[in-house]
């Protein structure tokens, strides 16, 4: 034995044995193991590399979607392609399963790359003179669309094949599988499943059903030969893949005609709601998962609203009226049900495509029924308190009504139906903060300048706002006082309520606009429309504005060039427009008078009131009328109107003293001397309170305590107004009113110190002030009563 050399003992050796293998086996094995030692090793090593892109940076559609969720509107993506985004888990199985056997049924196995395939389509396009054929995975196919590799040469498909390792060893079989029907072709501008699902089907991928799975899952494999609507291989594709399933679920194959399938064009997309796509389509900012922005939209009242608007343009044609706008919103959540935003979307020469609910216009008198909600809120009145529609100047401001005409005094909530300027007003300046401006700032009007620029105008419609805030407003009154911003999207959660009323202001405000005229008849309980109608400055402007049982109901009339025409009235044009979409509305919904049905449990009482003045203490009228009072809120006091005489029975004076059996206790109507015009240019007299007895009748200079009731109320010269006069020539005279009790017979006028003469009721007196500068004039009547203003007088050459 060789020195160095151990052998072990034949006993000591291991009792098994090796199988004995081929040497040629052996080698073979020796010569392969290294090769898949390196490939392990590069495998291994991939994985240190970056990962290719997947789905990052690729443009993805929007697709707005109505209540129900179906297709409003599909847009395009950035590159012009129809492309939603879509979740494996949101794609029917059925889908992929036809998928993975027509594409690649090795899927689940293989590493990115199936070489057996690979090299049976080597062999029969290279080197078996047979027609090109593919052995492209689908992974490898994410690769190629994904990069937007050209895989006809070799380098290409080398490239191919090794992203599609890169790509398997970064990514999981499920969001390789999810990248495919993402970026799979389906013909034309079409790519990913859930696009090609809800153009071809008007459906999402969920939905698909087996047959129409199978015809989307041979599309991709030739997009251009296989076009559902217009590729000559499309039908015998789907019966290969039938024939594949059939063989996999019976063994053998089997040859049946296909059903026929119902495939629409991208031209049948719908087109519906188009005001409200564009806006949520050309809004790249707001989130919308997985490229589904979910509106309220509800198909059959976008219809209503869209028919009538186009019927009323169609009638109104021969007088101008050619364009027109309407939103319908959902008190309960704020939900915008349907939008128009113009007569037609598609007309240029009305603009067609402005939307109508988002321009600023004037609103006209719609806001008033805020004004008195923040008055019955802040107990100034109650629905029938009187107020006075008389003429009034407001530091210069001289409004007038609608008819330009007044009606002297009316119940406030008369006045309101009626649109009564003059009264708005009124309350409007006797509103404490925040009044109607800070109101209508809370309540997300866009008021950008300060409250000093739109002043008492503002009532009348001085400032713009959109009909979105003006249904938001509206739909306050509904909510009980509470505000919330109108929603487009119901996939976006709401605001935060803000409380701008209290529930009985609201209530009663609501109460107040009732229209006896109209009341829908539905199958429940009637419906009464409660609706304020409104009408810009130079006719530019028609609106109504209101509440339709659980529905906010907001229309306007006019053209967005912003030209007037005489016809663009509220109650003429916009009130018939809302009154046929109430009516429309209540044959599609069934309605319920939700404001009815809110009176339980509040603070809101009904009360007996006198029917002339409004006065709680009804022992001094002859009728009495029910009106809605909050208690603790509401005013209790008298308005001064029914006052108490005692009247000598046999000459019809005024009586010092009682005397049984020769005096009596009458109640007298005491309106102030501007109001009695009014009465008198209506025709209604209204006699003066008779004068005293002689023996009764005191000297004015004498009177050492005013009588009781309202001071004079000096009409001119007017307050907060300059009055100008010039250096030379003819002295110009300044004339000062006065309004006052209907017992004042004179009224005496002062420039402070100084006595300037007197003039009876309703006849002005003439003042030739001499110099300049601020004077305070001062107004006293017989009966002692007087009123104080500083007037101002500038000169100028």
């Amino acid at each position: 034995m060789p020195q160095g050399v151990c052998r072990m003992p034949a006993e000591r050796r291991p009792s098994f044995a090796y199988p004995r293998l081929p040497r040629r086996l052996l080698r073979l094995g020796a010569w392969l193991g290294l090769p898949l030692c390196v490939l392990l090793l590069l495998y291994a090593l991939l994985g240190l590399l970056p990962p290719p892109p997947l789905l990052d940076g690729v443009p993805f559609a929007r697709l707005v979607t109505d209540a129900d969720g179906g297709i409003l509107r599909m847009g395009l993506a950035e590159d012009q392609t129809f492309r939603l985004r879509v979740g494996l888990d949101d794609i029917a199985p059925e889908a992929v399963q036809a998928l993975i056997r027509y594409e690649d049924r090795h899927f689940w196995t293989h590493p990115g790359v199936n070489v057996p395939s690979l090299l049976r389509a080597a062999w029969g396009t290279y080197l078996g003179g047979e027609r090109r054929r593919g052995g492209s995975t689908i992974t490898m196919q994410v690769a190629r669309l994904r990069l937007g590799l050209t895989t006809s040469d070799i380098g290409g498909k080398l490239r191919q094949i090794w992203t599609a390792l890169l790509l398997e060893r970064h990514y999981s079989k499920q969001e390789i599988l999810e990248a495919y029907f993402n970026l799979a072709p389906y013909g034309g501008n079409i790519e990913g499943i859930e696009a090609a699902a809800r153009i071809y089907f008007h459906k999402p991928a969920s939905r698909l059903t087996l047959m129409e799975s199978h015809a989307l899952a041979v599309i991709p494999q030739n997009p251009v030969q296989r076009h559902p609507l217009r590729g000559k291989d499309f039908a015998a594709a789907r019966a290969r893949l039938e024939r594949l399933l059939t063989e996999d679920a019976d063994g053998g194959p089997e040859k049946t005609p296909l059903p026929p399938l119902r495939v629409r064009s991208p031209a049948q997309l719908p087109f519906l709601a188009p005001h409200v796509c564009a806006e949520l389509l050309a809004d790249p900012g707001a989130p919308a998962p997985r490229g589904v922005v979910a509106t309220g939209i509800e198909p059959e009242l976008q219809r209503l609203l869209e028919e009538h608007l186009s019927s009323l343009t169609a009638r109104g044609r021969a007088y101008g009226i050619r364009n027109a706008a309407a939103m319908l919103v959902r008190t309960s959540d704020m939900q915008v049900c349907a939008l128009a935003g113009s007569a037609d979307f598609h007309d240029a020469a009305i603009d067609g495509q402005v939307d109508g609910s988002r321009a600023r216009r004037s609103p006209g008198s719609t806001l008033k029924p805020f004004i008195y909600a923040l008055a019955l809120e802040q107990g100034l009145i109650h629905p029938m308190t009187l107020l006075i529609d008389s003429p009034r100047s407001f530091g210069g401001y001289d409004p007038e009504n609608f008819d330009r005409g007044f009606r002297g005094p009316l119940p406030a909530h008369a006045a309101l139906k009626a649109s009564r300027n003059l009264p708005a007003i009124i309350l409007a300046e006797q509103l404490a903060e925040p009044g109607l401006y800070g109101f209508l700032k809370r309540g997300g009007v866009e008021l950008p300048r300060p409250p000093e620029y739109y002043g008492l105008a503002l009532v009348l419609g001085g400032a713009e706002v959109s009909m979105r805030e003006l249904a938001a407003l509206y739909a306050m009154l509904a909510n009980q006082g509470l505000w919330q911003p109108v929603r487009l999207r119901r996939d976006l959660p709401a605001a935060a309520p803000v409380r701008l009323l209290s529930p009985e202001s609201a209530h009663v405000t609501l109460r107040m606009l009732e229209r006896e005229d109209a009341v829908l008849r539905t199958p429940g309980s009637p419906v009464p429309l409660r609706c304020k109608t409104g009408t810009s400055n130079g006719f530019r402007d028609a609106w109504t504005a209101g509440v339709v049982g659980e529905y906010v109901l907001v229309v306007w009339v006019g053209n967005f060039d912003n030209r007037s025409n005489p016809y663009f009235i509220g109650g003429e044009v916009a009130l018939p427009l809302f009154t046929e979409m109430a009516r429309g509305l209540a044959a599609l919904r069934p309605l319920h008078d939700v404001t009815a049905e809110q009176r339980a449990g509040l603070n809101v009482v009904e009360l007996p009131v006198c029917a002339a003045t409004g006065d709680v203490d009804t022992s001094r009228c002859a009728e009495t009328a029910e009106t809605l009072f909050i208690p603790g809120v509401s005013p209790m006091r008298d308005s001064g109107i029914l006052r108490p005489l005692l009247i000598d029975k046999a000459t019809g004076l005024r009586a010092c003293e009682p005397r049984e059996g020769e005096t009596e206790l009458r109640y007298w109507e005491f309106w102030p001397s501007d109001v009695r015009k009014v009465f008198a240019q209506a025709g209604i007299h209204k006699p003066l309170p008779p004068d005293w007895l002689p023996q009764c009748r005191p000297a004015t200079a004498e009177r050492a305590v005013p009588s009781a009731g309202t001071p004079p109320r000096i009409l001119l010269p007017k307050k907060g107004v300059t009055y100008y006069r010039t250096l030379s020539g003819t002295a110009r005279s300044i004339p000062l009113l006065a309004a006052t009790e209907p017992d004042v017979r004179r009224v005496h006028w002062f420039a402070g110190p100084v006595y300037l003469g007197s003039a009876a009721p309703g006849e002005p007196f003439l003042w030739e002030p001499d110099g300049a500068g601020p004077r305070e004039i001062l107004a006293v009547d017989d009966q002692g009563r007087s009123t104080r203003q500083l007037c101002r007088i500038e000169l100028v050459p």
